[in-house]
């Protein structure tokens, strides 16, 4: 009887040491808690974790606080995050969920004809979503004031200020600029957006583990070597089909367009 008790104290805390928590933000289509199984980098994660006998719980909040929670440590990992330097100071980046380009939006009635470098877009009153990184010379431009920034707390409050003229160009991929317009204006409103063809970035996504925590290694490791195995199995790109539009650019990684 004592054997069996210890062994069954043993399985239980090895299973208790298998339940992960991830700090994420809602950014559909690829995570919300209100899309079927959370979406496709939910499923891309629970799945590379699974193949390494983790199970994972998505905690979904505004994107600055559930960076600032995983910086405290309360969670495992935070999902998911460009792997700028600011970030890597305090975490470990996972290999590359996927790959993501950002354009600039803007109505037809006051296009974006051409743009070299950011400098030039001074004439222009921008908008940025809060918690997101877009590029460290955006954000440094716009604290020295060369950019015209503005800063609201969703992509919807953005493309809403868009179509007012409260703001004349929003950066965002553009598969979430797609899933917005199409859940949240009507098709009249659609119809005044366009984007311009030069991309402001070209980044990867990533899982991002606390380099204070003693597990964060471990986890790490274990996350890469099952994102390795469902792209071996096919099981990453049967997960990426299920979003539809995106251009394959390798057997690893999509460039999500």
């Amino acid at each position: 009887m004592r054997l069996f008790l210890l062994l069954l104290l043993m399985l239980c805390g090895s299973g208790h040491t298998k339940q992960l928590t991830i700090a994420i933000g809602d950014y559909p289509p690829f995570a919300s808690k209100a899309l079927p199984k959370q979406g496709i980098v939910p499923r891309v994660i629970r799945a590379a974790f699974a193949s390494e006998g983790y199970t994972v719980k998505f905690e979904f909040m505004p994107w600055g606080r559930s960076f600032a929670s995983a910086l405290k440590g309360k969670y495992d990992a935070a999902a998911f995050w460009f792997c700028v330097p600011e970030r890597k100071k305090n975490f470990h980046c996972s290999e590359p969920l996927y790959y993501e380009a950002t354009y600039f939006y803007f109505r037809k009635s006051k296009p974006l004809t051409d743009w070299g470098n950011l400098s030039e877009l001074s004439e222009f009153n921008i908008g940025a979503t809060k918690g997101y990184s877009y590029t460290e010379e955006f954000w440094e431009f716009a604290k020295r004031g060369v950019l015209n920034v503005n800063t609201v707390t969703s992509d919807v409050q953005n493309f809403k200020k868009l179509l007012k003229g409260r703001i004349d160009l929003f950066p965002i991929a553009t598969i979430p600029a797609k899933h917005i317009l199409k859940e949240h204006f009507a098709a009249e409103e659609v119809e005044q957006v366009a984007f311009h063809a030069k991309p402001l970035m070209v980044e990867s996504s990533h899982l991002l583990f606390l380099k204070q925590s003693k597990k964060s290694e471990v986890l790490l490791k274990a996350f890469n070597r099952g994102l390795s195995a469902i792209k071996e199995s096919g099981e990453y790109q049967t997960i990426l089909n299920s979003l539809g539009t995106f251009k394959t650019s390798s057997a690893k990684y999509i460039f999500v367009k």
